[in-house]
């Protein structure tokens, strides 16, 4: 990227439903863990997993909430 330009993650909230501590939570809870779809498991990871390293790359701008949808904004 080039100094300026801007990323941005777009998240449907309806699928991603859990941040890092509550997936921690689920994991280590066999009962919890087989009686949530895997789907909002792994797209709840792959969402905090990508907010981290733009978090750690990038400077937060913003973020927007839209019916489901997250938009996070970051700039270089």
């Amino acid at each position: 990227m080039k100094m300026g330009e801007r990323l941005f993650i777009v998240d449907l909230t309806s699928v991603s439903l859990f941040d890092k501590e509550s997936l921690k939570s689920i994991a280590e809870n066999e009962i919890k863990y087989k009686k949530i779809p895997f789907l909002y498991l792994i797209s709840s990871y792959v969402r905090n997993s990508v907010i981290d390293v733009a978090n750690s790359k990038l400077s937060y701008v913003k973020k927007k909430q839209l019916h489901s949808w997250t938009i996070y904004e970051f700039q270089y």
